[in-house]
């Protein structure tokens, strides 16, 4: 007779997490120097007695966060030991304020712009990014979340048929990259799936509805400031 009719698997995510937080408590302990190599990706998987897929998603958003780095054919090496919180506010080429005020207003203007301006195959764009975006999140795989995010909001800027805009949201998105890649690292427990904030979004702007569309903008940007303070 079966003991374990009860159990559940443990999703992928909560795996990622546990060993994204481990990696890092080594990392920032002081066990290791920037330049140190890090142990091989099977030695990983055998001292955490997780697959490599796991490893391989905890390493990527580490090194999208500047943490760590590949050089192919010889290892990952330690990049940064500083903490994510103080890395993000003190270390980074612009300041989180700045890159806050830029993005509202990227954002706004482009959201209001898409709405007047999209097409139904942009809006099967935005789907397909979003789709991808929360089947990322919920698997654990925090570097493509993270693409995959950033694909969704320059399927909107896209749709706004400007090309300017389109050329200077895609230099902004480089930035973004890496300070969403810090949020994840910062606190990988406490990040919420914002999806249900996307989803509206996208909905008011397949309705042209550009009131709707800014406020979800604006909760999007509250939700993400809330998670560095």
């Amino acid at each position: 007779m079966s003991n374990n009719e009860g159990f559940k698997a443990v999703p992928k995510r909560k795996l990622v997490d546990e060993i994204l937080e481990q990696l890092q408590n080594s990392i920032f302990s002081g066990q290791f120097k920037p330049g140190d190599k890090l142990p091989t990706e099977i030695e990983l998987m055998e001292q955490f007695s997780v697959g490599r897929s796991t490893v391989r998603e905890a390493v990527k958003i580490l090194v999208h966060a500047g943490v760590l780095q590949v050089r192919h054919g010889d290892g990952t090496y330690i990049k940064s030991v500083e903490l994510p919180e103080s890395y993000l506010k003190t270390a980074k080429k612009y300041r989180e304020q700045h890159i806050y005020e830029v993005r509202k207003m990227l954002d706004l203007q482009i959201c209001e712009i898409a709405v007047a301006n999209r097409t139904e195959k942009d809006l099967e764009n935005m789907q397909a990014y979003l789709d991808q975006r929360k089947k990322a999140l919920d698997s654990g795989n925090y570097a493509d979340y993270v693409e995959a995010d950033l694909h969704f909001h320059f399927a909107i800027a896209q749709s706004t048929q400007n090309e300017l805009l389109v050329d200077l949201y895609r230099d902004f998105c480089t930035i973004l990259k890496e300070y969403l890649s810090h949020l994840i690292v910062q606190d990988v427990r406490q990040y919420d799936d914002s999806t249900p904030i996307h989803e509206q979004l996208l909905q008011a702007i397949k309705d042209r509805n550009t009131e709707r569309a800014k406020l979800l903008i604006l909760e999007n940007l509250k939700e993400s400031s809330r998670k560095t303070n």
